[in-house]
């Protein structure tokens, strides 16, 4: 029977990417420390989630999982415990920045700006910018990639997709 990512590994996933951003690799016996869990629990734990969050690598132990260890988690891990934001979240993040970059703001113009920039991020361009975004943040479940402190983020998969050069009308040649 194939197990499967659950509710349960959240505390294990979140023990991971702390973990590893101080180290290059965590033990089994580092997670159970500190979750408090058996060890038996973490490497199933740690198997469920193998590849999909976590890069987890069974060595030579004749079985014994305490130096089972874990050295690269995904975007989605990170995702999954809130270290790394969805493109959806790092647009309303601005949104709400916008809105109350606005509602501190005394010159009349510079809050009808700011207002507007909020609007059209929340409202009217919101599928572009989240596109874009994407390209730094990395699509949810896309699989590739590494994270933040483990090289460079995952662009290529929303790179396709965001808006390019093309996107601008074309300046007229005969204009002149």
């Amino acid at each position: 029977m194939e197990d499967t990512w659950g509710v349960r590994d959240v505390p294990v996933l979140s023990a991971v990417v702390e973990l590893l951003d101080h180290s290059y690799m965590v033990t089994v016996s580092d997670i159970g420390e500190r979750t408090g869990l058996d060890l038996a629990e973490v490497a199933r734990s740690l198997d469920a989630m193998d590849p999909a969050f976590v890069d987890f690598r069974k060595t030579e132990t004749g079985g014994d999982p305490r130096f089972w260890y874990v050295n690269r988690v995904t975007p989605e891990a990170r995702q999954a415990v809130g270290q790394w934001p969805t493109a959806e979240g790092l647009i309303d993040q601005l949104v709400k920045a916008f809105s109350d970059a606005a509602d501190h703001e005394h010159d009349a113009e510079r809050h009808y700006q700011l207002r507007q920039a909020a609007g059209l991020l929340g409202e009217t361009v919101r599928d572009v910018a989240v596109r874009v975004a994407a390209t730094i943040t990395g699509p949810l479940g896309a699989g590739a990639g590494v994270s933040p402190g483990n090289g460079p983020g995952p662009a290529a998969d929303a790179e396709a997709s965001a808006p390019g050069p093309s996107a601008a009308p074309a300046p007229d040649d005969d204009a002149g």
